[in-house]
């Protein structure tokens, strides 16, 4: 298997070089792990890949419990079956593991040739058509894509605005749009350049400029320009107008209304906002995951990859994407959001400084990134202005709100937001809104991806809001942050003993950046002991459902290591229950004494559940040959101690370790009827029978 390769079944694309599959065209939304589970399976389509061998491939020197792996198979077939063909894709070898069984054609595409005699970028123009905007003297890279729907919007509307964060590049795609679509319009294209402007009553007069139009007054422009316009079959480019948005949506208004044969394209960071508006948001250029394996060769698979590449070899030094260098590459273009300007702000920097020096340097991006380009507008020559530009236009509450978002790390919820963030200054009822107008203003990213939208800071944007932050100052900010999200994981917590895995991972997988940046935060110097004792003792499930085995022992020795003899029994009981989360080695002898002494901590709280909880794991690591009485006997308190509170997770495992023990014991009809009541609590909880181990499989 190279980079290269697709992978086409049945109705379904799979591409390595993207990680993306397509089911009837449309993209797929698929978990990291889970990609990895289905391109190793697919791979190896009609082999028997067993279970050992895929968590090695997919989860390569960390030991995991199957149960995420059969996470991950589960997610797959629904996946599968929502193609509707009937086709089967993936069979369980009972007690092996699967076998992908679906017919695969594998397609190895080739580099596409280019005909040097002909520029990229080449405009097209009639013998009638003119043009009113710059030459590009650079190639565009990576905005194929967005290109070509700006070209088929502009065909059904008449009017198309694209927003996006500063430094996206939406006036580059803004001219490059209208180079390539010169033969189309019999007037001409002509650009209309905003950025300058100071006064919004000056709107119309600088389109009439370009035009050529000549206004009898102010009172009169917009009809002086309809009257001009109204016969034209022209496209108008109308750029950067977020700082005068009200002034220029009156003035796109009334000329789309009186001149028929006219269209719009403008560039803003927030939409206009009047009807017949088609709105395309301009990402930023893709990136490579954090953790991804780079090589000189498939990190130009990624545009931003290609755009450092371009401007580095355009310095004269000599630079050449290596083996050796890509992965540090691969990660100054993704703490740079991808953002083609500020990309274009650091390569520079390489005449002084080697690739690691500039990744280092980003930790201080505003003093490094500086001394763009000559002929920019001063807001573009610095990541500082560019970002300062947007901030300038905001509300003293919106200021506020962006300020006190630097805290979330990664995305978050409109509901975690609101509770951290709210306060006298910020009513709760209010924050919904303000965040709109910031994800209008396109300073916040909202992902309506899952069951709930999530908004999070570029990363250029949190550290600029971070700088403004602390001048304000954060007063309990971060403790605020802390306590939120512990309580949260208490209630994800609670909410897994009933609640169908996926689902639960759907709900609270993304919450474990803000889980490492609150902890992060509680064990520094100057942060706050008891809130990180509290996040720990209440992240087991979390750590334990998305396999971070390491991740989490590191964070319990360091909270075990804080514990004195006023931390309250309850957290300190939390704490020694984290192999409940199944994240030892079940031989490990510390296992069995640490959760004994939980079991009592829960016992004197009254807790019983959770008592009940620590002694299954106990059981289960008694369960040996020279012990196993000993730890049957544990399980059936357990088992007493969990049943009251129905069927939960946590009584379905009990029972499973009791038939365990009775088929030790030589109890095979015991251990089968413990067995089938097991599959039959994971059944009433919605839990797929292909998770946990059914022999009827």
């Amino acid at each position: 298997m190279t980079e290269r390769d697709t992978f086409v079944f049945g109705s379904f694309r799979l591409s390595v070089a993207r990680r993306e599959l397509l089911a009837h065209g449309v993209p797929v939304t698929l978990g990291q792990r889970a990609f990895d589970v289905l391109l190793t399976l697919v791979n190896r389509h009609g082999q028997l890949v067993t279970k050992d061998d895929l968590m090695a491939e997919v989860w390569p020197g960390i030991v995991v419990e199957e149960n995420n792996l059969q996470v991950h198979i589960s997610a797959l077939r629904k996946v599968l079956g929502t193609a509707g063909d009937g086709e089967r894709y993936l069979l369980t070898v009972a007690g092996r593991g699967y076998r992908f069984v679906a017919p695969v054609e594998r397609e190895s595409a080739t580099p596409a040739r280019s005909d040097p005699a002909v520029p990229p970028t080449a405009a097209v123009a009639t013998g009638s058509a003119t043009t009113h905007q710059p030459q590009l003297l650079t190639t565009l890279i990576g905005r194929e894509a967005d290109l070509a729907e700006i070209k088929s919007r502009l065909s059904t509307h008449r009017l198309v605005t694209l927003t996006g964060s500063g430094g996206v590049g939406k006036t580059r795609l803004s001219i490059e749009a209208g180079t390539s679509l010169l033969a189309n319009y019999a007037d001409g294209v002509w650009l209309a350049e905003l950025a300058p402007l100071d006064d919004a009553q000056l709107v119309t007069a600088i389109i009439a400029d370009v035009l050529g139009i000549s206004p009898t007054g102010p009172a009169a422009a917009i009809e002086a320009l309809a009257s001009a316009l109204k016969s034209k079959h022209l496209l108008l480019i109308i750029d950067n107008c977020e700082h005068v948005v009200t002034e220029v949506a009156r003035v796109a208004e009334a000329l789309i209304r009186a001149c028929p044969r006219l269209s719009i394209l403008a560039s803003s960071r927030e939409r206009l906002a009047i009807p017949g508006e088609s709105v395309i948001r301009v990402p930023s250029l893709p990136t490579p995951d954090a953790g991804a394996e780079l090589t000189g060769a498939n990190a130009r698979d990624y545009a931003a990859v290609q755009l450092f590449v371009e401007r580095a070899s355009a310095l004269g030094l000599g630079f050449a994407l290596t083996d050796g260098n890509a992965a540090i590459v691969g990660s100054i273009c993704r703490r740079l959001d991808g953002i083609p300007l500020a990309i274009e702000l650091a390569v520079p920097r390489l005449k002084v400084l080697s690739v690691e020096q500039l990744d280092r340097g980003l930790g201080e991006r505003f003093r490094l990134l500086t001394g763009g380009s000559r002929t920019a507008l001063p807001r573009q020559q610095t990541l500082h202005a560019l970002i300062d530009w947007s901030y300038g236009l905001l509300t003293a509450v919106e200021k506020r709100l962006l300020e006190e978002m630097a805290v979330f790390v990664g995305g978050t919820t409109l509901a975690s937001i609101t509770a951290v963030v709210a306060g006298a200054k910020m009513p709760p009822d209010e924050v919904g809104d303000l965040l709109f107008s910031l994800v209008e203003k396109s300073l916040v990213l909202a992902d309506p991806a899952g069951s709930e939208t999530r908004y999070r800071l570029l990363e250029s944007t949190r550290h600029y809001a971070w700088e403004k932050l602390a001048q304000a100052g954060a007063t309990n900010l971060h403790k605020r942050h802390a306590a939120h999200f512990a309580a949260r994981l208490a209630q994800a917590t609670t909410a897994w003993e009933t609640l169908p895995t996926q689902q639960w991972i759907a709900r609270y997988e993304a919450d474990i950046d803000n889980l490492r940046g609150a902890l992060e935060w509680a064990f520094a110097a100057d942060g706050d002991v008891s809130a990180g004792l509290d996040l720990v003792g209440q992240s087991h499930v979390m750590w334990s459902e998305l396999g971070l085995i390491l991740e989490h022992r590191r964070w319990v020795h360091a909270a075990l290591a804080k514990v004195s003899k006023s931390t309250p029994a309850a957290v300190t009981a939390r704490l020694l229950s984290w192999q409940a989360g199944d994240v030892r080695d079940i031989d490990d002898p510390a296992d069995y004494d640490e959760a004994m002494r939980a079991a009592t901590l829960h016992r004197k709280l009254g807790d019983g559940f959770h008592e009940g909880r620590v002694l299954l794991r106990a059981g289960a690591a008694r369960l040996l040959p020279d012990s196993a009485d000993e730890g049957e006997t544990i399980l059936r308190k357990a088992h007493t101690l969990v049943r009251p509170s129905g069927p939960t997770k946590t009584l379905a495992r009990c029972l499973s370790a009791l038939a365990s023990a009775r088929l030790f014991a030589g109890d095979l009809p015991g251990a089968r009827a413990l067995h089938e009541e097991a599959l039959g609590v994971y059944r009433e909880l919605g839990e797929g029978l292909e998770d946990h181990g059914s022999s009827s499989r």
